[in-house]
Formats: C-alpha cells, sequence, structure tokens
C-alpha cells in the first residue's frame, strides 16, 4: 500500500509558480456556477463527522455566507466541484477522473500544501493517498457489503519509517454505526497490546447533553476521590489543578490533576521567576516529572467524556466542560480535606488550561473569598 507515483510528480510539477497558476486559471475557466458552503462539501471520508466532530457541512445562501469564514465552491456544467475558496487561507482545485479525483492545494501564500488522490468502485471510496512533500498517508478501505469495516493506514515522513494504523468501524444490529476504534499496528499489521483507542461512540437512546453532563460529573467525583489517596503526603501542597484543553478538549477530557509543592514554589520564588505563570501553568509544574499529575482510566469515566465532547463538538461550544469543572472545584475542595493531604495556609484548588494560553488567576480570583486572594497577592503569589 504505497503512494501512486503519480502523486509525487504532480506535487513537484504544482510547487512551481508557473503550472500552478496555468491550472487555477485554467480551473477557474471551467466554472459554471458559484455556491457558498458553511464547510467543504467535497470532503468525502466516510464517517467524517464521527471521526472528526463539528456540524455537517450545509449549503448557505449568498445572503447568509460570511466570505471570512465560509467556504466558496465553483461547480462545472456538471455540477462536479472543481474548487474551493477559503477566504484568503487555502484553495484546492479538484480534477475528475473517471472513478478517481486529484486534489491539488495551495497555502493562502500561494505555496503547495498537498496533492492528494480519491479512487471509487461503485460510487464508494476504496482508496486515498495525500502527499505534502516530506510526509504523507495512504488508505486503503474494506467493506462488507454496503458497510464499512475498516480503513488501514500507511502513515510516512521523510527519514522514519512509516508505521500502520486501522480504523474499526463497528455496527449495531440495526446496521447503524456504534462505535470507532484506532488500532496502531506492529510491522506485521497486528495491533500492539494495549494501543487501542475508542475515538466514537454512539449516543445511547434518551441520552442527551444534560444527562452526560451529570453522569460525567459523577463519575467524576468518583474517580477523584480515589486518585487524591494516591498523591504523595511527602511534603504540603499549595495548590491543586484541574486541567483541561482549550483549544482541542478531546486532549484532556476526562481532565486531569496537576499538584504544586512547595518545594516547587520555593524554588519558583527563589529564582525570581513570573509566579502569575510559573505557579499557576500545569506544564511548567509537569515538567519536573511525572509524580506530580494524575490521569484518569476509568473506562465509564472515559466513554462519559467521549460522548460528552461528541455532544458538545456537535454544538461547537464547550460550555458544558466549563460547567462540570466550576462544578467540580468546591467538591475538590471538602474531598482534599476529607482526604488529610497536607497544604499550605494559602492552598488553592482551581481549573487551569493545560496549555497555559488561558490566564486562570481571573477565575480563580473570581471564586476565592476576598482574604485568601488579599493573602496571596500578599505574598506575591499571584
Amino acid at each position: 500500500m504505497n503512494s501512486p507515483p503519480e502523486i509525487q510528480a504532480l506535487y513537484s510539477k504544482f510547487s512551481g509558480a508557473e503550472a500552478s497558476a496555468r491550472l487555477r486559471a485554467e480551473i477557474r475557466s471551467q466554472v459554471a456556477s458559484w455556491r457558498w458552503a458553511s464547510d467543504s462539501m467535497g470532503f468525502d471520508e466516510p464517517y467524517a463527522r464521527e471521526l472528526f466532530g463539528g456540524p455537517a457541512a450545509r449549503w448557505l445562501s449568498d445572503g447568509r455566507a460570511d466570505p471570512q469564514k465560509h467556504v466558496h465552491h465553483g461547480l462545472d456544467a456538471q455540477g462536479r466541484i472543481v474548487i474551493e475558496c477559503r477566504s484568503s487561507a487555502r484553495e484546492q482545485v479538484c480534477l475528475h477522473t473517471p472513478g478517481q479525483r486529484t486534489t491539488v492545494s495551495w497555502h493562502g501564500g500561494g505555496g503547495i500544501d498537498s496533492v492528494s488522490q480519491s479512487r471509487y468502485e461503485e460510487g464508494r471510496l476504496v482508496a486515498h493517498h495525500m502527499h505534502l512533500g516530506y510526509r504523507g498517508m495512504d488508505s486503503r478501505y474494506e467493506y462488507d457489503g454496503e458497510q464499512l469495516q475498516c480503513s488501514l493506514t500507511r502513515n510516512w515522513e521523510t527519514r522514519e519509517r512509516p508505521w500502520l494504523t486501522r480504523h474499526v468501524f463497528v455496527h449495531g444490529a440495526d446496521g447503524v454505526l456504534d462505535r470507532i476504534h484506532l488500532q496502531y499496528l506492529d510491522t506485521q499489521g497486528q495491533p500492539e497490546p494495549g494501543a487501542d483507542r475508542l475515538l466514537y461512540l454512539r449516543l445511547p437512546k434518551g441520552e442527551t447533553l444534560k444527562t452526560v453532563e451529570a453522569r460525567v460529573q459523577l463519575l467524576l467525583e468518583q474517580s477523584l476521590a480515589t486518585a487524591l489517596q494516591q498523591i504523595p503526603r511527602d511534603e504540603p501542597l499549595y495548590g491543586l489543578l484541574l486541567c483541561y484543553t482549550h483549544e482541542d478538549l478531546a486532549a484532556a477530557w476526562p481532565p486531569f490533576l496537576v499538584w504544586g509543592r512547595e518545594s516547587y514554589r520555593r524554588a519558583v520564588l527563589e529564582r525570581g521567576e513570573e509566579v502569575s505563570y510559573y505557579l499557576w501553568a500545569p506544564d511548567e509544574i509537569r515538567g519536573m516529572g511525572d509524580a506530580d499529575e494524575h490521569w484518569f482510566s476509568d473506562e465509564a469515566l472515559g466513554e462519559a467524556c467521549l460522548l460528552h465532547g461528541q455532544l458538545m463538538e456537535m454544538k461547537q461550544s464547550n460550555a458544558s466542560a466549563m460547567r462540570v469543572l466550576r462544578h467540580m472545584l468546591p467538591l475538590l475542595e471538602s474531598m482534599v480535606r476529607q482526604a488529610g493531604l497536607p497544604v499550605t495556609d494559602d492552598f488553592v484548588v482551581a481549573f487551569a488550561d493545560n496549555t497555559g494560553e488561558i490566564d486562570p488567576l481571573k477565575a480563580m480570583k473570581a471564586r476565592l473569598p476576598d482574604a485568601h486572594w488579599a493573602l496571596l497577592k500578599q505574598r506575591g503569589l499571584v
């Protein structure tokens, strides 16, 4: 399962400015009509919404389109999409031949991004190849009748050994997709032990964002009580952070725990570093070693959080996750006292964006008693 040789040739050819401009002009001359859509209408990966989240792309009237946000599609006389323009950030053209579609994409600055090729049999996608210059992927899709069973992908990078992954699509008795698993394969094409990751779960009948949010809260509370027993008691803690990732919620949902030791805080103060960042940035605390963090592995919590993430993706909002975090903080404070963890007299429980891009101090100040915040400020800790 390797890239067709013509893909690399096309990538090299259209990396040149002259050939690139000629192709784009030729395709634009084929456009018979233009239509706006909320996203790309030419992306035909099976179960794309289940794999990548977000609302389904839909056509828009010209009056409802936002040129800075939406995608302009050029269609030829046969109604096929031949060009897509996404503001000034990206442009791609599609070359149609029987049973095959080749797509060439460019960055906004004019440099080539990728060349991809999709092959179809009886209207179904059976192979997809993408070449991005120094890396790429080659995928094969396997069906049982009309049902997609799995997709096998060879991922490659220049100067690196290729690696294999497989998506397994499990359908229920009613023929509807039930779950998607991602497997990492060894060189013999067999699943690596312990490397199976659940990517998608079908929403059970009767479940809503509200009911799933409540279940996440309950399961997270149970898991936190167990996790606190595993925190070392060899020195006082100045802070306990419930961490999430604002830009990519699924990367850290369920959230994880990071605790700040008094010895770390003392070292930050002695070095004269920016305390408002270093004392409350999870990545900086974690940089001291993996003894200062805890990731939850409970299967029921993981599945509930996966459903939770899918529902939030559909709404394009993380508001439900933030409600969970705010709900957990007073409970976590109470659990810390019950667990008998050694803490400083100015100990803080807070939630924090793992990347450090969102300042946690604003939310911290809003929920702490005035006297507690004043003490932290007096000591130069915020």
